[in-house]
């Protein structure tokens, strides 16, 4: 693989993960930089939100096909800020710690963006293949104000940072609430409809 990335620490245990990293056994480290690196990025209608790497990170490939991706899917995996530009102004408004990415190219890797009245939510999906469903974290940018802020899952008594949906469907808007189709753990391939309202105050999607 032709990475143009700066390298910052002289082949410092690559093609290597710690044993107990559940990517150890398909993935191949092939460098490790600390270049800030812009992973994911989106245009919205008042700035840009991007996600960049912040401090070392690790650079490989999926060397052996697996549920991961297929051979040669691209791989990153650090602690990484969330940003968001806006009139002049650089806000990080989240850190996704030890966080990994798996997409098909080197390319940065985008979000989904859903409508809602009063604000759009921003799903980024950091790995692009799944087994059991994608987990996404979700990024809010007010209409009105132009503020961005992350948001979090409220399910009964648990608060989740990201939420889990299936393959075969995306989180959509239904009437000012956020419908997701997840995986049912109830079942063999079962699947649950769940709806979410949205709290302003806790900046949460609380379950219904």
């Amino acid at each position: 693989m032709d990475h143009t990335l700066e390298e910052t620490s002289q082949h410092d245990e690559v093609g290597t993960l710690t044993p107990d990293s559940p990517y150890s056994k398909v993935v191949q480290i092939d460098v490790y930089q600390e270049t800030p690196t812009v992973r994911a990025r989106i245009e919205t209608d008042n700035g840009e939100l991007y996600v960049v790497s912040n401090g070392k990170e690790a650079i490989g490939h999926v060397a052996i096909p697996s549920v991961l991706g297929v051979e040669g899917d691209y791989f990153y995996q650090g602690d990484y800020d969330v940003i968001y530009e806006h009139n002049q102004d650089k806000v990080v408004i989240k850190q996704l710690l030890d966080l990994v990415f798996v997409q098909p190219s080197e390319k940065p890797a985008s979000f989904k963006k859903i409508s809602f009245q009063a604000m759009d939510v921003f799903l980024l999906t950091p790995e692009y293949t799944a087994s059991r469903g994608y987990n996404a974290y979700a990024f809010g940018i007010d209409k009105k104000s132009g503020e961005a802020f992350a948001i979090t899952f409220k399910n009964a008594a648990r608060v989740w940072e990201t939420v889990n949906y299936e393959k075969v469907s995306t989180p959509e808007n239904e009437n000012e609430k956020l419908v997701v189709t997840t995986r049912d753990t109830r079942g063999e391939g079962d699947t649950l409809t769940v709806e979410y309202r949205f709290d302003r105050d806790s900046k949460q999607f609380i379950a219904e």
